[in-house]
């Protein structure tokens, strides 16, 4: 059995604790639990991680070279302490790990961690189930923080970004992916949905606003990069995005990237005091 604990702040990154499973719970709007449900369902079908965490093969494939490119350019330091805010299938904590850092893996879909500290038969990070809104961590606790996948699946995502600047330490890091709003393909779907009078499925955000944010919550953004893809229906487009000069080129060209982009990565740097 999973040793499962309810204290707040509870977790510390040791050796002699890794491959634990902590629980901390709060509670959610209805738009959440239908996502905690579907990624539950999703743990619970599948074994592959693109699947677990929803996305398509080619999405999470290049979501994870993007993210490694931008970890290589980051200041941060040799087994640093990271957080993996919704960790899914545990993808990026077991990269992380590789880099040397020591990690914790959090999420709120219990089967999904299981998944992960599955995939990590060594037991070299700690998973941990817990809310964006309430992490249970102590202020300053982590030099870098990651959310891939998370902001399109919260209510209120300033609140989990109040969070994640409560634990980051001075000139700690985030890496914080979101669905790009301006994308022409999400505008017209948004448009379609508010015609017929649908709730969105997901959240989708502009650039702009969540480096707005980020500034408001003391974090410089240091770094924006797209995620290119094509969508589904066209998915045999995917080796156009495949070729770096044409992601270099809809990096360049002002307004091609926001059009384009199906999300972004940003990176934000916490000033330091």
């Amino acid at each position: 059995m999973a040793d499962i604990r309810r204290s707040r702040y509870s977790i510390e990154v040791s050796p002699d604790k890794c491959g634990s499973i902590v629980n901390n719970t709060y509670p959610m709007r209805e738009f959440e639990k239908d996502w905690q449900r579907r990624f539950e369902r999703f743990a619970r079908s599948y074994k592959d991680d693109h699947l677990i965490s929803g996305w398509s093969e080619r999405g999470l494939r290049r979501r994870v070279a993007l993210f490694n490119e931008i970890l290589k350019k980051q200041r941060i330091p040799a087994k640093a302490r990271v957080l993996d805010l919704g960790c899914g299938g545990g993808t990026y904590v077991r990269l992380l790990h590789s880099h040397g850092h020591k990690v914790v893996g959090l999420d709120y879909s219990f089967p999904s961690l299981y998944r992960a500290r599955d995939a990590d038969p060594e037991r070299t990070a700690d998973y941990v189930v817990g809310e964006a809104y309430d992490l249970p961590f102590h202020d300053k606790s982590f030099d870098l923080v990651v959310s891939i996948g998370v902001l399109q699946a919260l209510g209120d995502p300033e609140r989990a970004l109040d969070e994640v600047a409560r634990v980051l330490r001075p000139r700690g890091v985030i890496i914080v992916e979101f669905l790009n709003a301006l994308e022409l393909v999400a505008m017209i779907k948004s448009a379609s949905e508010k015609l017929r009078g649908w709730s969105p499925r997901v959240r989708t955000y502009s650039p702009f606003r969540v480096n707005s944010w980020l500034a408001q919550r003391g974090l410089r953004s240091v770094q924006r990069a797209g995620v290119y893809l094509p969508p589904r229906r066209f998915s045999l487009l995917g080796w156009v995005f495949n070729r770096k000069e044409v992601v270099r080129m809809m990096e360049e060209i002002p307004g091609l990237s926001m059009a384009v982009a199906h999300a972004f990565l940003l990176v934000g740097v916490r000033k330091a005091g």
